[in-house]
């Protein structure tokens, strides 16, 4: 287990050097008899744009009227250095801060040498006018506002969290984030891959401890996996699954299972050459098949589980609001890892089975597992109504293949094949459904409802980030940006279950609605991804009077969506 702990430890240390938020941009304020004064204190390495600093009392912009110390000169940009000192004296706040309690906003925005630049920061600070003097408040992040104009997405939160909570707290948190995760259907694609995998070995020792250690070393690689890819999206800006969603990547791996089913119906054997094979086996006796369970952990989680909920997209955010790769990449990786608890659950389970000739048919039925998670990988790609028409193919052989037709003598024979009979049955239902063009799984002999709430709702599709941001600023209506994709499983569930909805079609005749397809990943979607702080698709984001109100971050059913739009 040591290799594991080197793994974590260099994954860590390679972004330990980059300063967080805190560290970078420490704010702090101070009142005298005569004038208040706003200073930055600047980080190691830590540099401010001149031309980014901006001050506000009142929502006016006061930023000319400050006497600013002398800049520095960074290639063709004014820049500061260690400390920036603003000092506004009483003449000047007598002329903006008319209230008793008035609002100074403070926007600026700042680089480390490093090459990593922080998002735009803005504080607050609450300023008092008394007889003679003005006081000011300590600096906070969040304007205080009332509940209806409060404005704060899920995520946003989360990502606050992050930046103010301590390390030990974060990570509990993100853990629980991560067995509440386990109970969406993200993980479920999961579950027959690992099962497949430990089934596969079983002419191994197939012990509880070994059945174990297997599922333990899938849900390892699978966090690391989420761990690193999320925060190389961060850095790279865009997330890394929208690469690895490109209909090339899905084909190829769906080919990938295909040819894992038809090596459990042993058509063939996977086998390196003998050279490498009594390498290997010297090498890693005592960890036979280790290496492959690594390799599906990491690619299922890039590959199969695309989910991008709030916790993920939250931590995705403050690692790149701060750099602080260590504090988020850990906080997925114990949240993926989380999310793994079932999958430790189903090996421990699988090793108290013991091993036989009736583990040939179990090889068949996760073979037939195999071909089913090809077929939904590729429904990303494919139109549903043909997903339906594979998916019925494939009841039928797997119906046939494990003995539909065989006498039955015993009463668990006879219950195995009453189930067979409904899994020919439903499969027969969907196969015919989808020629004629149902989408629906759960009620494929529906014709009169097929394709209908597809065209319930009436979408633009805007991908320029220009055109978006225009719109968004000159339309009267409200508007709801819906950030989707082809391959993004949560969209799907999106328009077929809340957005189907009657009470949700009816809220949103009143809102100008827009679908920005981030399918291809291309430089302009990343570059619109990159702009609205989205990491992944489904993302819903509401805009009044040119201003963002509300932003969702993954599924959400249309009687929370009915809570969080209506006032």
């Amino acid at each position: 287990m040591r290799i594991f702990g080197i793994i974590l430890l260099s994954f860590c240390l390679c972004f330990a050097s980059i300063l967080s938020l805190n560290e970078a941009f420490n704010v702090k304020s101070n009142s005298y008899n005569n004038s208040i004064s706003i200073d930055i204190e600047l980080g190691k390495d830590i540099y401010l744009y001149s031309n980014k600093l901006k001050l506000y009392i009142n929502e006016k912009d006061i930023s000319s009227l400050i006497n600013l110390p002398q800049s520095s000169t960074r290639g063709n940009e004014n820049v500061y250095y260690q400390k920036l000192n603003l000092a506004l004296p009483n003449l000047l706040l007598e002329r903006f801060a008319k209230n008793t309690t008035n609002l100074i906003k403070l926007e600026f925005q700042g680089c480390s040498e490093q090459g990593l630049c922080y998002n735009p920061q803005t504080w607050y600070f609450d300023l008092i006018s008394k007889k003679d003097a003005f006081e000011i408040s300590k600096p906070y992040k969040a304007q205080k506002t009332d509940k209806k104009t409060k404005i704060e997405s899920e995520e946003s939160s989360i990502a606050n969290f992050l930046a103010t909570d301590n390390f030990f707290w974060i990570l509990l948190s993100f853990f629980s984030y991560g067995l509440l995760l386990s109970l969406t259907p993200c993980i479920l694609p999961m579950i027959p891959i690992l099962s497949s995998l430990i089934v596969a070995k079983s002419n191994a020792k197939f012990s509880k401890k070994y059945s174990f250690f297997l599922s333990f070393i899938y849900v390892f690689f699978m966090s690391l996996a989420y761990a690193i890819a999320g925060v190389i999206a961060s850095f790279l800006g865009a997330s890394i699954q929208g690469i690895l969603q490109k209909p090339i990547i899905l084909i190829l791996f769906a080919l990938i299972f295909i040819a894992f089913a038809f090596a459990m119906f042993g058509a063939f054997r996977f086998e390196l050459p003998l050279r490498f094979q009594t390498f290997i086996h010297k090498k890693s006796e005592k960890g036979k098949g280790v290496v492959g369970i690594a390799i599906m952990g990491f690619l299922s989680a890039l590959i199969v589980g695309p989910c991008v909920a709030a916790p993920l997209a939250g931590a995705l955010i403050y690692i790149a609001n701060t750099g602080n790769a260590l504090l988020g990449g850990s906080a997925l990786f114990i949240m993926s890892f989380g999310m793994g608890i079932p999958l430790l659950f189903i090996g421990l389970g699988l090793g108290f089975i013991k091993p036989g000739f009736w583990m040939e048919k179990v090889k068949i039925f996760f073979g037939f597992v195999m071909l089913a998670m090809a077929i939904w990988i590729l429904s990303r790609i494919i139109e549903e109504n043909y997903i339906l028409i594979a998916y019925g193919i494939l009841g039928v052989f797997f119906s046939v293949f494990m003995g539909i037709f065989e006498k039955s003598f015993t009463i668990i024979s006879k219950i195995k094949k009453s189930i067979l009979i409904l899994i020919l049955a439903y499969s027969l239902s969907i196969f015919l459904g989808g020629l004629f063009g149902a989408k629906n799984f759960l009620n494929p002999l529906n014709f009169n409802t097929i394709s209908a709430s597809k065209h319930a709702l009436s979408y633009d599709y805007i991908n320029n980030f220009e055109q978006l941001k225009q719109e968004i600023q000159t339309n009267t209506k409200p508007i709801m940006l819906d950030f989707t994709a082809s391959w993004c499983e949560n969209c799907k569930l999106l328009d077929e279950l809340t957005f189907s909805d009657e009470r949700i079609i009816q809220k949103m005749q009143n809102y100008k609605l827009i679908k920005v397809d981030v399918s291809e990943n291309n430089n302009e979607q990343i570059k619109t991804m990159k702009e609205f702080n989205v990491f992944g698709p489904p993302v819903l984001i509401f805009f009044e009077n040119g201003k963002e109100k509300l932003k969702i971050t993954g599924f959400i059913s249309a009687d929370d969506l009915l809570k969080k739009i209506e006032p």
